[in-house]
């Protein structure tokens, strides 16, 4: 009869530590673990822009990830016109390669505002990686990037 309650009750116990210790592992609070880590440098690419988005996006920005946190700083923009290429009808209905557009091509790059204390940076339910697709939220805008390049720095 004692063994009928011991043992389920030392099996959740086990159960209980092992998620609060991967809790703590994976979300650590301790001011030591978290100033181990380096800040990152990331550049962000987005592509056929209309001009006012592109517009509205400057150096100083906050960077918030899709809690609302804030995650990154914008250290430099870059704005190019944009080399898509689209297909379209001209008049009288032929198709032609249309290279005259308007749209831009923004490139961003950031600094974090914390240091990462794991492999890789968080941003919201996302990692700050290489070739990744993220949302980039602005005081007032909001764009979807590809990440070109991350980097360490002290």
């Amino acid at each position: 009869m004692v063994k009928k309650i011991v043992v389920p009750l030392v099996v959740a116990l086990v159960i209980i530590a092992g998620v609060f210790a991967i809790y703590k592992l994976l979300n650590p609070k301790n001011k030591e673990v978290l100033s181990q880590g380096n800040y990152i440098e990331t550049v962000f690419l987005t592509e056929d822009l209309q001009p006012e988005v592109a517009n509205s996006i400057h150096v100083g920005d906050t960077i918030y990830d899709s809690t609302g946190r804030p995650s990154l700083k914008v250290t430099d923009v870059k704005i190019e016109d944009s080399t898509s290429r689209y297909v379209t009808y001209d008049d009288i209905g032929r198709l032609k390669v249309d290279t005259s557009t308007k749209l831009k091509d923004v490139y961003i790059s950031a600094k974090s505002l914390n240091k990462k204390y794991t492999w890789a940076y968080s941003y919201g339910t996302n990692l700050i990686m290489a070739g990744a697709h993220v949302p980039v939220y602005g005081e007032n805008w909001k764009v979807w990037t590809t990440i070109l390049s991350v980097q360490d720095v002290k």
